[in-house]
């Protein structure tokens, strides 16, 4: 049973608000999540106008990150709205095309919206996730991390490299 269904039938053409907390619980239903930990409002705005629905939704908040650098958690900011539209046909099409559209039994009565919420906080991930600089353009990652990584970087760039690999290096070019 999910708390993030909207019921639609019955409901008059116009406007409707609805407003879900998407916490730590619901990536449990997705073991292969970025996100483990998050507190995000989900505002969602559902239009009914004849056979096509319209939700605008937004979501704000933050989710835990691991860093790609470091690989400690750091909160990143969520902010991101997106319009999602279902129209109505024989069966459910849970997949939302390049329009953002789906389609919905003629029997449904309701919406759910897990996999949609889903889909978009991924959506709003960076593709590069690490620390935000501070205030004075330094890096906010583990020290300790960065500090092995330098000294490892350092090792392997004073480190001889095999003549017979440098004929290989010809091929670049």
């Amino acid at each position: 049973m999910s708390k993030f269904k909207i019921k639609f039938r019955g409901l008059e053409e116009g406007r409707h608000n609805y407003k879900f907390e998407i916490r730590d619980s619901f990536f449990e239903n997705y073991p292969k999540s970025e996100i483990k930990k998050a507190k995000i409002s989900a505002d969602v705005e559902m239009l009914i106008v004849k056979d096509l629905l319209t939700f605008n939704i937004k979501l704000k908040g933050t989710a835990e990150l691991q860093c790609d650098r470091c690989l400690d958690f750091f909160d990143y900011p969520i902010d991101f709205e997106t319009v999602l539209y279902a129209d109505f046909g024989d069966s459910d099409s849970d997949l939302s095309d390049v329009d953002n559209k789906i389609t919905i039994s003629n029997k449904a009565n309701d919406i759910v919206l897990d996999k949609h919420f889903y889909d978009y906080l991924h959506i709003a991930l960076p593709y590069q996730k690490i620390h935000p600089d501070d205030k004075n353009g330094n890096t906010t990652c583990n020290k300790k991390m960065t500090e092995k990584i330098e000294e490892y970087s350092l090792k392997k760039n004073n480190e001889k490299f095999d003549p017979r690999w440098d004929k290989l290096k010809s091929l670049y070019n």
